[in-house]
């Protein structure tokens, strides 16, 4: 008995190690929001972005200190006589300050600095985002190809055995039947084609999420087309506040104007306290202070006596800015022009969607029907229920590839707002809160 259990169980874990058969990837459903949480847990170009952020954070504290202060030993090789004895060795102490503000501006650059660096993590965030939406969409057509392929290859088998039938009555000749089965031959080869681009989609999914390349993927869910519309406006709104490429932009001009204040307050010293202790040897008085050690202290400034040095460094600082400044104008222009252009795409996919829903989809299943309906009355020949066949498919087709363009243009649209437009669709009371 114990050794049936045992082979039972050695049986069941050599089969859990196969790979997943068709029918059950298709019920192991693959979400959208899942494998997006996952890329941006796992992906390596986003993690590399954050750990270079971090790194310039701690740029910000070494900014702000103090210079090291400088510690010096001199030892009198020939000893300078005085009236209390000779100077034997010297220990000086030194320390830089620079003018007021001015650490605290170096701090400031480095903190825009590292915003920098915190808008190109989101950006890497963002642009991964946009590649397993990509992906997802790709796949989903795909998915909705094979689906199609296997209901035609059974339309198909069903049109064959009635045009079988109508051939062992004599209704018809057997080319009907021949005919029928060239046509399921393509679908077959057809559905080994789609599962090639599938193997080659999964595949760069697996990439983006850092998972193994073979990974399986189960059918994507169903995808659903929103209601509303977002205004044009609050589209653009959004992309001023929340995309990562302008407010890096944003930075840069912050980080040039903190770096002109800088230039302009090296028009003024920084400080330099001294602190000297000389050892002195005995003396040959009889004096009491005969032999003791010495001490003073020293103040100094540096002296910014080059002017035209000073000068470029301003006016590299006042040109820098307005590069910048012009950048950010120029990359929000852009922005605003593909937000308009992404938003006209979204806009005309949603109307193809509801052509294709609800009059061409309907108007080629009626006529696959009556097609079907004639031949059996042997008022339509085979090849005229073919056509219609193949008309239906190719409507079908259609339809699912403006659902997956409008599933991509949409999710550029979210990558240039900043913002999940499905969500804001899902939630009536979203427009009224802002």
């Amino acid at each position: 008995m114990k050794k049936t259990i045992l082979i039972g169980l050695i049986i069941s874990l050599f089969f859990s190690f196969l790979p997943l058969h068709p029918e059950e990837l298709r019920l192991m459903k693959t979400n959208l929001d899942e494998i997006v949480q996952i890329a941006l847990e796992q992906n390596l170009q986003i993690q590399s972005a954050k750990k270079e952020w971090e790194a310039a954070l701690q740029k910000i504290p070494q900014a702000k200190a103090l210079p090291d202060p400088m510690l010096s030993y001199a030892h009198f090789g020939q000893s300078v006589e005085t009236r209390l004895g000779p100077q034997r060795n010297k220990i000086s102490l030194s320390q830089q300050f620079p003018l007021f503000g001015k650490l605290g501006l170096r701090g400031e650059i480095a903190l825009q600095g590292a915003g920098v660096f915190e808008q190109q993590y989101h950006t890497a965030k963002a642009d991964v985002v946009l590649k397993v939406k990509e992906a997802y969409f790709s796949l989903y057509l795909i998915d909705r190809y094979i689906r199609i392929s296997q209901e035609e290859k059974a339309v198909l088998r069903r049109l064959s055995e009635i045009a079988t039938k109508k051939y062992e009555t004599g209704q018809v000749g057997q080319q009907d039947a021949l005919k029928a089965q060239l046509e399921i031959s393509k679908v077959t080869e057809k559905l080994l084609a789609f599962r090639q681009v599938r193997n080659a989609i999964v595949a760069q999914l697996n990439f983006l999420l850092n998972r193994e390349i073979d990974t399986p993927f189960g059918e994507t869910e169903e995808f659903f087309v929103p209601e509303r519309d977002v205004d044009l406006e609050r589209l653009m709104g959004w992309a001023r506040e929340n995309r990562p490429e302008l407010r890096r932009a944003q930075s840069v001009i912050q980080k040039n104007r903190e770096s002109l204040k800088l230039a302009k307050k090296d028009n003024y010293p920084d400080f330099r306290i001294m602190l000297d202790y000389i050892d002195i040897g005995s003396g040959t008085t009889t004096q009491p202070k005969d032999g003791r050690n010495a001490w003073m202290a020293s103040i100094g400034v540096n002296i910014p006596l080059w002017r035209k040095k000073l000068r470029a460094a301003e006016a590299e600082a006042t040109i820098r800015i307005k590069a910048s400044e012009d950048m950010y104008e120029n990359m929000e222009n852009e922005t605003l022009s593909r937000i308009r252009a992404l938003h006209f795409e979204v806009e005309t996919a949603r109307e193809q969607i509801d052509l294709y829903k609800y009059s061409l989809l309907p108007q080629a299943e009626q006529a696959l029907k009556a097609s079907e309906v004639g031949y059996l009355a042997g008022k339509v020949d085979f090849l005229n229920l073919l056509d219609s066949e193949r008309m239906i498919l190719t409507i079908r087709n259609g339809y699912f590839k403006i659902f997956s363009e409008f599933g991509k243009s949409l999710a550029r649209l979210e990558r240039l707002a900043g913002k999940n437009l499905l969500e804001i669709n899902d939630s009536p009371g979203e427009e009224d809160k802002e």
